[in-house]
């Protein structure tokens, strides 16, 4: 049996698929959680995003440092320690975390010797996402990572 689609159709179901599939075109695996933030005990721990209070993503967003080894720590406790593929620039991994009220330190690091150090804080009764971004615009200029957290979604273009 032969089946036919019109061309409109065709489209809205490719680009549904895509949709589906993500944006990236990352050429390595996402990094994993490292152990230390799965531990049921842990100050910070690995939860699913209903549970969690602060919704951390973190993303290589260089073309010049395709892959980049990337250790990130909430109150010293290692969240994420792997590397990051630029792929087309929307990556973010998502990692939703839950922590006590009140005030904490995030560390991120690169193998570049880009550094990362900003204390925030997460209230008893409200989620807060952030976003940790590793940037290398050229050759000349420094590796740098941004920072930025607030009360809603983030919705990513």
């Amino acid at each position: 049996m032969l089946v036919t689609m019109r061309p409109a159709r065709t489209s809205l179901l490719l680009l549904g698929a895509c949709a589906l599939a993500g944006c990236s075109t990352a050429t390595g695996s996402d990094p994993s959680p490292d152990p230390e933030v799965m531990a049921a005990d842990a100050e910070v721990r690995l939860v699913g995003e209903e549970q969690a209070n602060l919704v951390l993503y973190v993303s290589n967003q260089s073309f010049d440092d395709e892959e980049v080894r990337l250790t990130v720590e909430v109150d010293g406790v290692a969240v994420v320690d792997g590397d990051f593929h630029v792929g087309d620039q929307h990556n973010w991994i998502t990692f939703p975390l839950e922590m006590s009220s009140g005030a904490h330190h995030v560390t991120a690091k690169a193998d570049s010797g880009a550094q990362l150090s900003e204390a925030f804080q997460v209230p008893s009764d409200e989620v807060r996402f952030a976003v940790i971004d590793y940037w290398a615009k050229d050759d000349h200029d420094p590796r740098e990572f941004s920072w930025f957290i607030q009360q809603e979604p983030i919705a990513f273009g």
